[in-house]
């Protein structure tokens, strides 16, 4: 399964994410946790030091990772020729959550042998006035369209805030995408909009709404008013979590007044929300989308070829 945590900065969603995580590692699934946020909060929340040389954007690694994903793909003109929707074909290597993935082993952070943590990257000082996120986020579509889907792990994503996942492939990646909500109008625009967005690619149906910050009755239903649909889960003021975060340490589900609301996540993520042929076909689309980029074609040739 794939989930997504995103909504308004601020709004809690990489707390949530963090949770989420030591939730299921205490349930005995296995975890890839991925800190797709340029802010990278996920990492740091379960403990990881995120170094610019282990970022999965660094030139090196994103080289390392493509050529390992490439394997025999004789579609694929070689490692410099892929896009972020280049899909695995023939020949392809795919990626599991085994400790012992050549992918995991070599870009990831050991939790435990269940649970590894990696991190996208984020501005670097090379970066400053050339540089845009979009273009680091390439690398992590490239991984979530190679994981193996006979996998029955979990993989966990905090996003950028916001609908960025609507510049690239990314909303059409997960099965679940969960927007954390605050009960303020500022909060509410960004998940309304998300909705609409996801409503117009085709994935409304994998979007799910958390309550976070949720102090009454009244906060629970200008949320159900403004966004016309209930939330899967809310979560009150926590004053646990505040207090480990305070105190330096990764929250816990332990922390919560009532981790409940985590349950809750899991077990809508569970029920797929795209069957495996239509996302396949959206993929498609993207991927044929972004092949008819002027720029791409310069840079890469026609890349429509590399659909099977």
């Amino acid at each position: 399964m794939k989930i997504a945590f995103t909504g308004k900065g601020g709004s809690g969603k990489s707390t949530l994410a963090a949770l989420f995580v030591q939730h299921l590692r205490a349930a005995g699934h296995r975890v890839l946790a991925v800190d797709a946020d340029v802010n990278v909060h996920l990492a740091p929340l379960l403990g990881v030091t995120a170094r610019a040389e282990d970022a999965l954007s660094h030139p090196e690694n994103t080289r390392r990772v493509r050529t390992h994903l490439l394997g025999d793909n004789t579609r694929i003109a070689g490692v410099e020729h892929f896009v972020a929707t280049t899909p695995p074909g023939p020949g392809s290597r795919l990626v599991t959550l085994d400790a012992g993935d050549p992918v995991l082993a070599g870009h990831a952070t050991a939790l435990d042998e269940r649970s590894h943590v990696m991190h996208v990257g984020t501005y670097e000082v090379k970066d400053i006035g050339s540089g845009c996120y979009h273009g680091h986020l390439a690398i992590l579509e490239n991984l979530l369209s190679h994981l193996d889907p006979a996998d029955d792990g979990w993989v966990v994503c905090d996003m950028v805030a916001g609908t960025d996942a609507f510049a690239n492939s990314l909303h059409a990646q997960f099965d679940t995408i969960v927007v954390v909500a605050e009960p303020t109008p500022e909060s509410v625009s960004v998940a309304r909009r998300y909705r609409e967005l996801a409503a117009a690619a085709g994935v409304l149906d994998a979007v799910a709404i958390v309550g976070n910050k949720v102090a009454d009755a009244a906060d629970l239903e200008y949320l159900e008013r403004e966004l016309g649909v209930a939330p899967i889960a809310v979560l009150g003021a926590q004053t646990g979590l505040r207090r480990a975060r305070q105190a330096g340490v990764p929250p816990r589900p332990e922390d919560l007044d009532d981790a409940s609301a985590l349950t809750r996540v899991a077990e809508h993520a569970a029920v797929r929300s795209l069957s495996a042929e239509d996302r396949a076909a959206l993929m498609r689309t993207l991927h044929l989308r972004l092949s008819g980029k002027g720029w791409v074609r310069a840079a890469h040739g026609d890349v429509s070829t590399q659909l099977v």
